[in-house]
């Protein structure tokens, strides 16, 4: 009887630290979730921020510049093929 009772404990016991080391992960995602921010960068061109997942990039002498939009981006390229 005493066996059974331990072994019933030890179950319970198992099932409890089992779905409190999940609620500990679902918590620390959620809390990674947060953490990743977007790093802003300026348009050159603008002034105006945007995001450094911006699809509007130019590589130029291995520096790369951010943009707003696709008319802002083709000014800094026109810009710097007339000086070249």
């Amino acid at each position: 009887m005493v066996t059974k009772i331990a072994f019933l404990l030890a179950v319970v016991a198992g099932i409890v630290l089992f779905f409190r080391m999940k609620d500990k992960k679902q918590i620390e995602k959620q809390s990674n979730d947060t953490i990743n921010a977007v790093e802003m960068k300026q348009d050159s061109i603008c002034g105006s921020f945007v995001e450094d997942t911006t699809k509007y990039k130019v590589k130029l002498h291995d520096k790369i510049y951010y943009f707003c939009s696709d008319e802002c981006k083709n000014k800094f390229i026109e810009k710097h093929t007339n000086n070249s």
